[in-house]
């Protein structure tokens, strides 16, 4: 029996034995399966970008063995991103040219295949008292010293191959003019070309535009497009990139390096926003498409890449990028008392067409900056960026806000898409008023707070919502005063358009407003405002004052310079509205302003839609009577402005057989105008086409 009982047991053992076998076969081949299905599903959306891989190298072989040459004319505006320790560009009859100096160096990014054939045109001309020019030149650790004759002259040198940059550092005995000019001078450069002599193209550009593929692939990929649109994007950008390779190399291989920083950046910001954005949306109860988060976000890529591209292109100059770093480093120096206290920065002056005058400027946007450049990043590329940043984020705000209001997607995706067809913001990065776009921006905060709190505004009591809205305002007063000025400016109007309603049932929204006003303008003066009284009352009411007498009876004539007259400087600011509008669009914003009036829920922000156009009207009046706003109050409606032109584009889409065509051929006209102005504003605007 026992041993029966054995034998049993060993059956049952090798049984299951042989069941875990079967299993184990059963499993490994479901795993197998399984893997063999995700690779046919990856395979599909990996090998578009491995085609563009290959496209690349194709085509970036054919670029540099078709075109192996290119020059750098010295001594314009152009040449200025190459160029690191040279004097400032000089002409005479026959040529321009930069002078070398100590530690003078030219990096040239990507311009061949090395090795290279190197071609200088100079001069090592110097008074006859002095000795003859010689010039050491370097690359890597090749060096090679000769003499430079003092008329000008060509000369050819073979450099060794690099990784793909191209870095001559330039080293020659230096002299001093004369004792008025008392500068450390080597030789004179007009002229360089390079020819390369490899068959490959440069490593470094290789990898770059490898780089960018990449990060532009999974961007769209990351926002939820398919493969096959994510190609034809990707390959726009890969041609793009190969024909300005081809026609203006340097123009673009200066810029990868930052165009991949910004793809970067794009990559980091994506998800926080991603959040922020659902949580709103959740919080106030709006409805957003699987389709419509693909829209906007598409739009904010294409958006952020376009703008904050063009900001840091090395070949931008901003104009009043200058003043600006100096006084970050004013704060980096320990000076911050000097702009925290009324003086150069705070006067007003000819500046907005006043005899005297003091007006609060505040100093935040250089406490903000400060910090990111004690980061590594460089002070110029810091403002540049963080402002497009800025003007890039105002896109969800406009999206938010028109969401709210008219509670329908596709106008706010137009909304939204129309601000960055605006040519007006280009003007404003252009121009580098940084203060002016950092207030504009916490001006639109506030009145995407307002929106979406409309109907319940948080009353005292609700202490965490009503203390971030007093913090929002706070904000607005201290990021730029003017622009402080007209947000609070609305907010009062609002209200008095609520109390011409009814005071009863309007009287917590009133109370909001105002005792937020009260309370973040009560922080505002305790930390900057209240030393600014004294001047206000001795130098700039005084000053406002004549300056009204004075226009007041000014001669209306409309063929004298802004500032002259009322009239003059009315029609000023509709040139530049009519300018940096379009007439199409400013059509479209009529149409719709008017629509906001009588849409189904637009309506009930009547009063909000009121109080945001008053601003511009009563700072018109301001602007010819008391004091040039520079534009500024045009600059605070352009979210109206977008707002009412997407609805009567809306409008036409729905209600019209073409309406979806001639949308979309708004769309690209706009963007044709604003590739254009942006275009002009980088390369040809402040630049010495000479």
């Amino acid at each position: 029996m026992e041993r029966r009982q054995q034998t049993l047991h060993i059956k049952y053992v090798q049984r299951d034995i042989d069941m875990m076998k079967a299993l184990a076969r059963l499993q490994s081949g479901q795993t197998s399966n399984r893997q063999i299905l995700a690779q046919k599903r990856v395979a599909p959306m990996v090998a578009p970008l491995v085609a563009l891989y290959t496209l690349a190298l194709i085509g970036l072989t054919f670029v540099y063995w078709l075109n192996p040459v290119v020059a750098l004319n010295i001594g314009n505006t152009y040449s200025r991103p190459y160029l690191h320790r040279f004097y400032a560009n000089e002409r005479n009859e026959r040529f321009d040219f930069a002078y070398t100096t100590q530690g003078s160096n030219m990096v040239l990014p990507g311009p061949a295949a090395g090795p290279y054939l190197v071609r200088l045109q100079m001069s090592g001309w110097r008074p006859e008292t002095h000795e003859d020019a010689i010039l050491t030149l370097r690359s890597e650790d090749y060096a090679v010293t000769f003499p430079v004759r003092r008329q000008p002259a060509t000369y050819d040198l073979f450099f060794p191959a690099t990784s793909g940059d191209l870095v001559i550092a330039f080293e020659s005995n230096l002299y001093t003019p004369s004792s008025t000019d008392p500068r450390r001078l080597g030789i004179a450069l007009d002229r360089v070309e390079i020819q390369g002599r490899g068959m490959l193209p440069p490593l470094t550009t290789t990898i770059q535009i490898l780089a960018i593929i990449s990060l532009f692939w999974f961007f769209w990929r990351r926002v939820g497009l398919k493969p096959a649109i994510v190609f034809l994007l990707t390959g726009v950008v890969l041609f793009a990139a190969l024909v300005g390779l081809f026609q203006a190399r340097l123009f673009i291989t200066v810029a990868l390096g930052r165009w991949i920083a910004v793809l970067v950046l794009l990559h980091l910001v994506f998800w926080p926003l991603q959040q922020l954005m659902r949580t709103i949306v959740r919080r106030y109860n709006l409805t957003v498409s699987a389709v419509g988060w693909k829209w906007l976000w598409g739009i904010f890529g294409a958006a952020l890449l376009f703008k904050v591209g063009g900001a840091l292109y090395p070949h931008a100059i901003f104009i009043d990028e200058w003043p600006h770093m100096q006084r970050v480093r004013m704060v980096l120096d320990g000076r911050f008392l000097e702009l925290y206290r009324p003086g150069f920065t705070s006067f007003l002056g000819g500046t907005v067409g006043l005899e005297a005058g003091y007006l609060p400027y505040s100093p935040l946007w250089y406490l903000l900056i400060a910090p990111i450049h004690m980061a590594g990043i460089p002070i110029g590329d810091a403002m540049n960026g963080l402002n497009a940043l800025l003007d890039v984020s105002k896109g969800l705000m406009i999206f938010l806000i028109t969401l709210r209001t008219l509670d329908r997607e596709r106008p706010a995706l137009i909304a939204s898409g129309l601000y960055h067809l605006l040519p007006m913001p280009y003007f404003l990065m252009s121009w580098g008023n940084y203060p002016t776009q950092f207030g504009l921006w916490a001006s639109l905060v506030v009145l995407t707070f307002l929106a979406l709190n409309y109907q319940q505004m948080p009353v005292l009591r609700e202490w965490k919502r009503f203390g971030l809205w007093v913090g929002l305002l706070a904000l607005s007063i201290l990021s730029y005063t003017i622009i402080g000025v007209m947000t609070f400016t609305m907010l009062g109007i609002l209200m008095l358009f609520k109390i011409l309603r009814g005071v009863k049932g309007s009287r917590p929204f009133i109370l909001s407003l105002l005792i937020g006003m009260i309370l973040a303008e009560g922080f505002a003066f305790a930390i900057y405002h209240v030393q600014f009284v004294p001047v206000f009352l001795n130098s700039t009411l005084p000053s406002v004052v004549n300056n009204i007498i004075n226009m007041a009876s000014a001669e209306l004539r409309p063929d004298v310079e802004a500032r002259e007259s009322p009239l003059s400087n009315f029609l000023a600011n509709t040139i530049f509205l009519r300018n940096h509008t379009t007439y199409l669009l400013l059509l479209l914003t009529m149409v719709g302003l008017g629509g906001l009036y009588f849409d189904q829920s637009g309506r009930w922000y009547g009063s909000f839609w009121s109080a945001w156009l008053a601003i511009f009207v009563l700072y018109t009046l301001v602007s010819a009577y008391v004091a040039d706003m520079v534009l500024k109050h045009i600059l605070f409606v352009m979210p109206l402005i977008c707002i009412s032109a997407a609805l009567a584009l809306n409008a036409i889409w729905d209600r019209w057989r073409y309406g979806r065509l001639a949308t979309i051929v708004t769309a690209l006209f706009l963007f044709a105008v604003v590739v254009e102005r942006w275009w002009f504003y980088l390369l040809i605007k402040r630049h010495d086409v000479m």
